[in-house]
């Protein structure tokens, strides 16, 4: 896409197609080489193409079985479509190769994870957050045991310090930070990209432990109609449903996008008194635009509408008005988004100038027992950036740009009012030095401006190697920055007894440090992937959640002391017989933190994670079965004054389990999450006196809902 600039100039891009009643079918797994080497790649799964540029060749060969193999010239174009012609002198051949759905990148400098609809379909996948439960990297767990709030952890850190972003653009954070997992629809993604460790200065100077992008549906893809209906055995229902429209062919598109939920039942598995998830009603709107001249300028633009509406806490709480007789949890979110992106391709293939911008504005009210939080946001974001090739083979690239973030909050608790802003312009360049195929070093360095912290200048670099083939090392070091948005982010600690003792917002500050080795081998005609990472975050400034201090205080206070977070992870992947994928993984996580002068074991962080996933797919993929095994650590938990509560939780076992039968044009499918139905004991202390000492949603470590059971119909017509 133009916007990717960091891989314009590197990388060419294009699809592959050919014409069926003269209409255009695009062609998925074709085989894709420079030619005289043994550099190529595959098309996906809407016959897209990514193959970085090779100083041996000039010459792309495209082979596919049952068509002319078609031999194509680059001459220092970046993108193009290939049409492929039918060999008629062939009998009619059904190719189905079965697609991986994660691929770790080979030639990114930065050490990147591509999740695509394949690995999608393996679960429900509602919205992003369920779109890791079968991912080894990325942790899914509740803020609370009553919003309904969820939070990722990367890197054995919370999601706040990974950058989330939708289309490459900064989003969901501040006022979305607890709900911005469960506002991205599961079907309205195309892909998913995971960047662990520093990122690109091109992206901003927010990203500590990763990046986080989720690539919507194209307004011009093949799709052009997906509806899927959703049911779980709670009460959940869902509807999704996109289409693209065709205005004015190959250059002028748009894409229309639906997304409604409802939960109207009471759901109290553990019969503590409290709902496990809040009934909620949720609409979500989305139109994209394309226009694209097909000879260099492309643009791109949207609107977004959300509204949200959750009700929790006690049972029947939200019949009822007199506030202090049963603990009711009420939130109300409405969010508008609007999106712009164009960008230009010089003739040569080797300039190109992209602009990205979105502006957001957030309404929130809430209610958490006797207390009320309500905010509202205003931000703006734009980054226009400057790619060039220094030389005709693109060994040396310069990529470089100003970006500018605008973000207002207007907050109140209970009768506390608070109004800030940000205002923040930066500069940055970007250089990528790659003087063959097996080498890369990427150095980058920002500096920006901000109203209330001053100037700080962000420097990152990532080295790649590969000796072999089957072999590819990486190394990267950045440093890292964020504003601590200290009520905005913590406001799920509202469904506690205690009140909340907090400074004015603070600026974190951290380094990371990464090295990961990545392994392809043959072995008994297969293919054996293999990962060995091991990743380090150093915080120098940080905001600590100290809830070890007083029993009738949280403090929100500056970190005094160290602070730092390893983790060592190794994968596995093998297709152990015909059409069975299986993938092991383990992680160790070693997250300390300095609290009340002490360094000690940061609060609810598993000291380990093992994942181990099946996927078996019978001939001609009429029926997919996926299983999914989770081995979770126990870890510490917080040690409150003159309480008995636990000091340690316990590790524990999740199993999911999806069945999947396809049709033409429709599939059906049917699983279980949280096959045991194994819940936290006591996820709310102090239920049957939820306005008396001792009350606490917040103090949650595991899954709070048990045994799902869900169904559900996909229609896809391309």
């Amino acid at each position: 896409m133009l916007w990717q600039l960091s891989a314009v100039g590197q990388q060419i891009t294009g699809s592959v197609f050919t014409m069926e009643n003269n209409e255009r079918v695009n062609l998925p797994g074709v085989n894709i080489y420079w030619e005289n080497t043994t550099t190529g790649t595959f098309s996906g799964a809407n016959g897209e193409f990514s193959i970085p540029r090779n100083s041996q060749s000039a010459t792309l060969v495209f082979s596919f079985v049952g068509f002319k193999k078609a031999v194509v010239p680059v001459n220092g174009q970046a993108s193009f479509d290939v049409q492929l012609v039918a060999d008629l002198e062939l009998e009619e051949v059904k190719v189905v190769r079965k697609d991986p759905g994660r691929r770790t990148s080979l030639h990114d400098p930065i050490l990147t994870e591509s999740i695509n609809g394949a690995e999608l379909l393996k679960a429900a996948c509602c919205n992003l957050a369920e779109s890791f439960e079968t991912n080894p990297s990325v942790d899914v767990s509740y803020n609370d045991a009553v919003s309904g709030a969820k939070q990722i952890r990367l890197l054995g850190l919370e999601g706040i310090y990974s950058q989330l972003q939708t289309d490459n653009i900064s989003n969901f954070r501040g006022l979305a930070t607890n709900f911005g997992l469960t506002y991205i629809p599961g079907p309205w993604m195309e892909s998913i990209q995971v960047s662990k460790g520093a990122a690109s200065v091109i992206n901003g100077y927010e990203s500590i432990t990763g990046q986080i992008n989720v690539a919507f549906k194209k307004p011009d893809s093949k799709e052009k109609l997906h509806l899927n209906l959703y049911a779980d055995a709670d009460g959940k229902l869902e509807f999704n449903g996109n289409t693209n429209l065709r205005l004015i062919k190959d250059k002028l598109t748009t894409g229309v996008f639906i997304h409604a939920e409802q939960l109207s039942d009471e759901v109290d598995h553990n019969h503590d008194g409290f709902l496990d998830m809040p009934m909620n009603n949720q609409i979500h709107l989305l139109n994209l635009w394309k226009f694209n001249n097909q000879k260099g300028l492309m643009l791109h633009g949207g609107l977004r509408y959300l509204g949200d509406d959750r009700t929790g806490g006690q049972p029947e709480s939200h019949r009822g008005s007199d506030m202090g007789q049963r603990y009711r949890i009420s939130l109300n979110n409405k969010m508008f988004e609007a999106i712009f992106k164009a960008g230009f391709v010089w003739a040569d293939g080797h300039t190109a100038l992209a602009l990205l911008s979105n502006y957001t504005a957030h309404d929130q009210s809430s209610l958490y027992g006797l207390r009320s939080y309500s905010g509202y946001e205003n931000r703006l974001y734009t980054n226009l950036i400057l790619t060039r090739d220094l030389d005709a083979e693109a060994k040396h690239v310069l990529n470089g740009g100003f970006s500018y973030f605008y973000d207002r909050f207007d907050e109140t608790l209970n009768a506390l009012e608070d109004t800030r802003a940000e205002s923040v312009p930066g500069i940055f360049m970007e250089y990528t030095f790659k003087p063959d195929e097996r080498l890369t070093l990427l150095a980058g360095l920002r500096a920006d401006h901000h109203n209330r912290f001053g100037s700080f200048v962000t420097p990152r670099i990532h080295f790649r190697y590969q000796p072999a083939e089957w072999l590819t090392f990486r190394l990267s070091a950045g440093k890292g920055y964020r504003t601590a948005n200290v009520l905005t982010e913590n406001q799920h600690l509202l469904a506690n007894y205690r009140t909340l003792a907090f400074d004015e917002t603070m600026q974190e500050e951290a380094w990371n440090y990464g090295l990961s080795i990545v392994q392809h081998h043959r072995l008994f005609e297969k293919d054996l992937h293999f990962t060995l990472e091991y990743f380090r975050t150093d915080f120098l400034q940080q905001l600590v959640v100290n809830k070890e201090a007083d029993p009738l205080r949280i403090y929100l206070q500056p970190l005094q002391g160290e602070s730092f977070a390893n983790t060592f992870q190794a994968e596995l992947r093998y297709p152990l017989v015909k059409n069975l994928d299986l993938t092991l993984a383990y992680r160790i996580n070693d997250v300390q933190q300095t609290i009340n002068g002490q360094l000690k074991d940061k609060p609810y962080s598993g000291r380990y994670k093992g994942l181990a996933t099946v996927n078996y797919t019978t001939n001609m993929k009429r029926w997919m079965f996926d299983y999914t095994l989770q081995l979770n650590g126990g870890g510490r938990l917080p040690v409150v004054p003159g309480t008995a509560m636990p000091a340690e939780f316990p590790s524990y076992t999740l199993m999911n389990l999806q069945v999947t039968r396809f049709f033409r044009h429709w599939n059906i499918y049917a699983g279980s999450e949280n096959l045991t139905g194994f819940m936290q004991d006591n996820p709310v202390l102090g239920a049957s006196q939820p306005f008396s000492p001792g009350f606490d949603a917040t103090n949650v470590w595991g899954p709070v809902m048990g045994r799902r059971i869900y169904a559900g119909l996909r229609f896809t017509l391309n």
